[in-house]
């Protein structure tokens, strides 16, 4: 060896550019500001080692960016009615059974209405293969609507244009809700408050069901927003 020189021990991996302090600075950062990115949370703990090294350290605290799920937005009222409501049915057992729970779900029928990638090689940006046209006016769909109970389940309704009171009172309570909610003992109908729902002609033609309450902006609070819809609604979906 010359003079001067020194050599790593061979322990067949580099040493560490991070120390676990400097590590889990890193990951507190990281939780603390979900939104950061890994060259933002390099500047805030103020670590010498490359954006490479923070990406790695969060990865290996598991800590993997993703996107985020899409919610709505609470009010502290919004909060309190949701409370009251699970508070109000937590003693229930059996009449849950009795619940028809209801809702539409609109399926897009161009390209994903998510982000879209695309593998190609440099230069190929505009080959016919890596585009991705757009709708410039409304993205063409097909909503369809169901209801789920214990043990039963609708027919699936297509809607066939935007939904309004007087469409929704024709097509689905008169012909749909009113018969399956007689078939079900102390039956109780669930619905969002969607304007086509809460309109006069919708509480007119439900007079003569039971309604469940239901707080605004809650729809996670709904067993269906949690079940798929049965292949009746990919054979729809194929069809249009």
């Amino acid at each position: 060896m010359v003079k001067g020189m020194h050599c790593l021990k061979k322990t067949g991996f580099w040493p560490r550019g991070t120390t676990e302090r400097e590590d889990r600075r890193v990951r507190r950062m990281a939780v603390a500001h979900g939104t950061a990115s890994g060259a933002e949370i390099r500047a805030a703990v103020g670590t010498t080692v490359t954006q490479r090294t923070v990406t790695n350290r969060l990865l290996q605290g598991q800590l993997r960016a993703r996107r985020p799920v899409a919610c709505i937005r609470l009010t502290p009222h919004h909060c309190r009615l949701r409370r009251e409501w699970c508070q109000a049915g937590a003693d229930w057992r059996a009449e849950w059974r009795s619940v028809l729970f209801s809702d539409e779900s609109r399926f897009c029928l161009g390209a994903s209405d998510g982000r879209v990638m695309v593998r190609r090689r440099p230069g190929e940006r505009l080959q016919p293969t890596c585009l991705r046209p757009r709708h410039t006016g409304p993205t063409p769909g097909v909503m369809v609507w169901e209801a789920i109970s214990y043990g039963s389940r609708s027919t699936l309704v297509v809607i066939p244009r935007t939904l309004t009171a007087n469409l929704h009172a024709s097509l689905v309570i008169q012909p749909v809700v009113l018969p399956f909610m007689s078939s079900i003992q102390g039956g109780v109908f669930q619905q969002d408050n969607a304007r086509p729902h809460t309109a006069v002609v919708t509480q007119h033609a439900l007079q003569s069901v039971d309604i469940l309450p239901w707080p605004a902006r809650s729809p996670d609070l709904s067993p269906i927003e949690h079940v798929s819809l049965d292949g009746n609604s990919r054979v729809i979906y194929n069809q249009h």
